[in-house]
């Protein structure tokens, strides 16, 4: 499975993740689709009910943004993935042939110093 980050310069949506076996070149055709998607909303008035679950037409960056996601994931079958950059999974082995594995947690302690 390759993972994707599809990333704006602002907002709530930093960056989101999304995955799919699917090698890179599909995707950006897949994206391109997704894209051509957004890109024939602009505009349009909702008469009735929700559109895409979100009631409003694409007409800003945010928007967009959600309907390429939404396109992805609801048409295309791409899944959105988690991660996590502070926690990791050590594999090893040790002196008696066996498999250690131990989580290892970054955290930042804050402490006012006096």
């Amino acid at each position: 499975m390759n993972l994707i980050f599809l990333k704006w310069y602002e907002g709530e949506y930093g960056e989101t993740l999304i995955g799919k076996k699917i090698s890179g070149e599909d995707f950006e055709k897949d994206l391109v689709e997704a894209k051509r998607f957004a890109e024939s909303l602009i505009g349009k008035i909702v008469e009735s009910g929700e559109f895409l679950g979100k009631g409003y037409r694409v007409e800003c960056l945010p928007e967009f943004y959600e309907q390429i996601l939404w396109y992805l994931t609801e048409k295309l079958g791409y899944i959105y993935c988690n991660y996590d950059e502070d926690v990791y999974y050590d594999v090893d082995d040790d002196m008696d042939k066996k498999i250690d594995i131990s989580k290892v947690e970054n955290k930042i302690v804050r402490k006012e110093i006096e």
